[in-house]
């Protein structure tokens, strides 16, 4: 059913407990088979014909972000989405997974976007650096993109946005894991990209980022420029006197590390420097940097709204530990989850849009 190599992450997994405290899925829902343990179990029964892959196991599968904070804490290696991933593809061939994942599927066949829109135009021209601005903040969080185009225009920066921009292929990928079809889309976005000619791509959400920079050169889809984050390229702006910094505003906020760009990137400095630069004070919340819990991703809140309204309410809960009343992000992901559950007398603050102000 699925690969040897994904087998065998699925076999030494499902004898360990050792990261079930950290899936944000799991502590939402107490639910023993959200665990990554459990879906390795499952696939392993499968394997040894003790059970069907069927519907509910299909669902199970689902009910994960792919945030990576299981492979961030595995002191052997093994990475459970890589399995995970490869059980979507099987539901998918197989017309198994969850009506509302096929939806999105659809809606990506039929507009390009998992929303099923017309994927709304920034489109503008420039030479020093191409912005991809992703569908998440283009068709969700249009002034998370709006804030970063001002941010560099008063930083002086010429900055082009495609128009008719393709989507990269993450929303797909974490859809029916590493397919064909992901692999076209990464194709034909990296063809768009590479017919610029400009050699800096700065990128607005850090999903994007990742499968440009991981994902697409063992596709034949690499990108003849330097992909670097939005918040990596801000950071750099502010730090060669580019941007000045604003007074400072008087609220206290704590920094939400998304999960791709804290636990692929590795890259936490950069949003506490245009945090800083927006006039916020800081503090941390107890889950930060790498170990930072995730609040949800814009997939997954699109075929499970219930279940990550309930993670990102978790991460909420976090923020209330400490002094702070703001959640800083620079994810149009974040943005989206977080913007799900905010509690009274709290705000989640965009932080592009913050410093551009």
């Amino acid at each position: 059913m699925i690969s040897q190599n994904a087998l065998r992450h699925a076999e030494k997994c499902r004898f360990c407990f050792m990261c079930r405290h950290l899936c944000p899925i799991q502590l939402q829902t107490g639910k023993e088979v959200n665990t990554p343990r459990a879906k390795g179990l499952l696939l392993s029964m499968v394997n040894k014909g003790a059970a069907e892959f069927d519907k509910d196991m299909a669902q199970t599968m689902y009910e994960c972000l792919i945030c990576d904070a299981c492979v961030n804490d595995c002191a052997t290696g093994y990475q459970p989405p890589l399995y995970i991933r490869e059980a979507r593809t099987e539901a998918v061939v197989n017309d198994l997974a969850p009506q509302a994942v096929m939806q999105l599927i659809e809606n990506v066949d039929a507009t390009g976007n998992i929303y099923g829109v017309q994927k709304p135009s920034f489109a503008q021209e420039g030479s020093d650096v191409l912005v991809y601005i992703g569908e998440v903040a283009a068709c969700k969080v249009p002034q998370m993109a709006e804030g970063l185009l001002k941010v560099l225009a008063k930083a002086g920066v010429s900055a082009k946005v495609l128009d008719n921009e393709p989507a990269s292929g993450v929303m797909l990928a974490d859809l029916m894991g590493y397919v064909d079809e992901v692999a076209q889309q990464a194709k034909a976005c990296a063809a768009a990209i590479n017919a610029t000619g400009i050699k800096t791509v700065v990128v607005l959400d850090s999903y994007d980022a990742e499968i440009m920079k991981q994902r697409y050169a063992q596709w034949g889809a690499e990108i003849n420029a330097e992909i670097i984050t939005a918040t990596a390229y801000v950071a750099k702006l502010i730090e060669d006197g580019k941007l000045a910094a604003k007074a400072a505003c008087g609220t206290l906020g704590a920094c939400h590390d998304d999960d791709r760009l804290a636990r692929t990137f590795y890259e936490f400095a950069p949003i506490r420097a245009i945090a800083k630069a927006a006039g916020y004070q800081l503090t941390e919340m107890f889950n930060k940097e790498r170990l930072a819990k995730s609040c949800g991703s814009a997939v997954a809140l699109a075929y499970m709204p219930n279940i990550v309204t309930k993670v990102a309410a978790g991460r909420w809960d976090d923020l209330a530990r400490t002094e702070a009343t703001a959640m800083l992000t620079a994810s149009p992901e974040a943005y989206l989850c977080l913007s799900q559950a905010t509690p009274e007398g709290k705000q989640v603050v965009d932080l592009y849009s913050a410093l551009a102000e």
